[in-house]
């Protein structure tokens, strides 16, 4: 009598193998554009930040000049900064301009360009009366 013979089926085909790294490298390779995404995001709140800040401190700066100083004219300079090991300079512009006889309206216009060289701007707006 001829004895038939089991074959043990344990273990994995080349094919499932196959398959499952397939599978593995899509999904990291998901994961790894989301997280530059994540960075990029990142870095461009981090620079917006700073334009906010500087666009504050100048804005202080000029209401805190004195009413008889603040005469109509427009005015820029460049401020560069060191964000996580790359420059980026931020062009500052400020007009002031006669609102009414005892009122001046200060506006600064902060703009800088990013490493795709795509121009942002961030703009604040105040009004300062005399004797205020």
């Amino acid at each position: 009598m001829m004895g038939t013979v089991k074959l043990k089926s344990s273990g994995f085909t080349l094919v499932e193998v196959l398959v499952a790294i397939v599978f593995l490298t899509i999904s990291m390779l998901a994961v790894l554009h989301a997280l530059g995404l994540s960075v990029e995001h990142n870095m461009t709140n981090i620079v917006m930040d700073e334009a906010v800040r500087i666009a504050e401190q100048r804005m202080n700066e000029l209401r805190n000049t004195p009413f008889a100083g603040l005469v109509s004219s427009t005015s820029s300079i460049h401020i560069t900064r060191q964000i996580r090991n790359k420059s980026f300079t931020y062009t500052v512009d400020w007009i002031v301009e006669n609102f009414s006889t005892d009122s001046r309206a200060i506006q600064v216009i902060v703009q800088w360009s990013d490493w795709r060289d795509n121009i942002h701007r961030h703009t604040a707006t105040s009004i300062v009366s005399a004797g205020i």
